[in-house]
């Protein structure tokens, strides 16, 4: 490998061969059987050639040979999502993202996690850890990402979190195109119980309404959500303007967007 020394070398090809797109220092150690402090000053040789990248103390990245003449590179940022932290799985709005469900990226990866974690950001691409309780920490699948696989929210429990935390999501526009985009994928029994496991049932509004809009809502899933209905308004959008609203006494929401705004990107 050009412009790097042999232990340099030697430390890239070994944590290729053991599959390790991110590492710590402590690892390295163990690899080049050298001190901490030897080890350091090798990485920071290699980050200072472009070899590696540090996303947090102790941690980084290994830059693919393919990025090393220009100094830039595409990571998957899911990959280094599920370097970050556990438990935790990718959901909010980078799940509306990985389904194709809205063509509006994030500069912020989304980690639902059971702890408090503070950003951490690589290459400009920020990764925001959303500490949920234990109880609302389920409903997330094991995704292949070429040779990696990343815990991602399950298309149900994708609409259910970001109704839960709207500030997550972008804006609810994003919501109503991933309710719209995956009309035809959602099991509604399953995401009725995890409305129920959540046990916040302003998500119960959110929901109706949406799928009222959108004209998706049919008699049966109608019923079972009037069901859970409880008293009080709650916002359509926990970014919309709190002064400019109108009441929908249907699902008592307090619809602080433009209605107009959740379905004109509808191509019919």
């Amino acid at each position: 490998m050009p412009g790097i020394s042999s232990k340099e070398e030697y430390l890239i090809a070994t944590l290729g061969e053991r599959g390790k797109r991110i590492f710590t220092v402590e690892e390295a150690a163990e690899i080049m059987a050298l001190s901490r402090g030897f080890t350091s000053k090798i990485i920071y040789l290699l980050s200072k050639k472009k070899k590696l990248q540090r996303i947090e103390k102790g941690r980084y990245l290994v830059i693919p040979p393919v990025a090393w003449k220009s100094g830039k590179f595409t990571e998957e940022s899911l990959i280094i999502a599920a370097q970050l932290i556990d438990p935790y799985y990718v959901t909010y709005w980078t799940a509306l993202n990985f389904y194709g469900w809205t063509e509006q990226p994030s500069r912020t990866v989304f980690i639902a996690t059971t702890k408090v974690k503070r950003t951490v950001t690589v290459e400009g691409t920020g990764f925001k850890f959303v500490k949920l309780r234990q109880d609302k920490f389920f409903g997330f699948t094991e995704q292949w990402l070429g040779d990696q696989k990343v815990a991602i929210a399950s298309k149900e429990k994708t609409i259910i979190d970001c109704l839960d935390q709207p500030r997550y999501a972008g804006e609810i526009v994003e919501v109503a195109k991933g309710l719209w985009y995956g009309r035809t994928e959602f099991n509604f029994d399953l995401m009725l119980n995890y409305i129920d496991r959540m046990g916040n049932y302003a998500i119960v509004k959110r929901l109706g309404y949406l799928l009222d809009t959108l004209g998706i809502l049919d008699s049966y899933v109608r019923s079972d959500l009037q069901k859970r209905l409880t008293y009080g308004y709650v916002d359509l959008d926990t970014h919309g303007a709190p002064s400019k609203h109108t009441l929908n006494p249907d699902w008592r929401i307090r619809v602080n967007v433009k209605p107009s705004n959740l379905t004109e990107w509808i191509q019919h």
